[in-house]
C-alpha cells in the first residue's frame, strides 16, 4: 500500500495538494477577506460583543452613538468648571462669554432665622460677595447678594421642601431681593426656598 502511494507522489501532485491545503487554510482567508466589498458588513454580519476597542477609529465614536444614561460621572466631574460639591467656588465659572447668564442663585435653608448663606454648598454670587438673609417676620425675608447690582435683571423664587407652601419676590433692587412665603390657606408663614436671578 504504502509502495503504491509513493509511486504516485510526484512534484506536480506534492505541490499541488500544498497549494490546496494553503488556500483552504489561513491563505484562504486572506483571499476571502479581500473578495467581501466595501461597506458590506452590517450588524447582521457582526457577532455580538465581538467589536473590541483596538477595532475603533480613535475619535470615530461621537456624543449621538453613544446613550449618556449609560455612563458614570466623570472622574474630575465634581471640581470641574468651578463646581466643588454642588457649590461655585469660581466666581468666573458664569461670568461674561462663558454661560453668562446666571447672575445669582441660592438655597435658604434656614427658615426661622437671619443667617449667612454663602456656604451652605448650594450658592452663587457672581460679585463673589456674601449671600445673607434676613427673616423680617413670619414668611417675610429679606436676601441680599452682597457686591451685586440686581438692576435689570430677572428672579425666580421657589417655595423648597413638603407640604403646600409658595414663596414670591415681592421687590428687588440694588442688591436685595425681598421674598414672601404663604401656606396653603393664604397666611404668612416661615419656608424654606430657593431663588435664581439671571439677565
Amino acid at each position: 500500500m504504502l509502495s503504491k502511494l509513493t509511486s504516485r507522489m510526484t512534484y506536480a501532485n506534492v505541490a499541488s495538494t500544498t497549494a490546496l491545503v494553503l488556500a483552504i487554510g489561513g491563505g484562504g482567508a486572506a483571499v476571502a477577506a479581500a473578495m467581501v466589498p466595501a461597506n458590506s458588513v452590517g450588524s447582521k454580519q457582526i457577532v455580538n460583543n465581538s467589536v473590541k476597542s483596538v477595532d475603533l477609529k480613535n475619535d470615530g465614536v461621537t456624543g449621538t452613538d453613544v446613550n449618556e444614561s449609560t455612563l458614570g460621572q466623570v472622574p474630575s466631574a465634581a471640581s470641574a468648571g468651578g463646581l466643588t460639591a454642588g457649590a461655585i467656588s469660581n466666581p468666573d465659572s458664569f461670568a461674561a462669554g462663558k454661560l453668562g447668564v446666571v447672575r445669582a442663585y441660592a438655597w435658604n435653608n434656614s427658615a426661622a432665622a437671619d443667617a449667612t448663606l454663602t456656604n451652605n454648598g448650594y450658592t452663587y454670587n457672581r460679585s463673589g460677595g456674601e449671600v445673607t438673609v434676613v427673616h423680617n417676620s413670619a414668611g417675610n425675608y429679606t436676601i441680599t447678594f452682597d457686591g451685586l447690582n440686581l438692576g435689570g435683571g430677572n428672579v425666580v423664587v421657589s417655595g423648597y421642601g413638603g407640604g403646600a407652601n409658595w414663596c414670591k419676590v415681592s421687590s428687588w433692587g440694588s442688591s436685595s431681593i425681598g421674598v414672601l412665603c404663604f401656606n396653603s390657606a393664604g397666611a404668612a408663614t416661615d419656608s424654606l426656598w430657593t431663588i435664581a436671578v439671571s439677565e
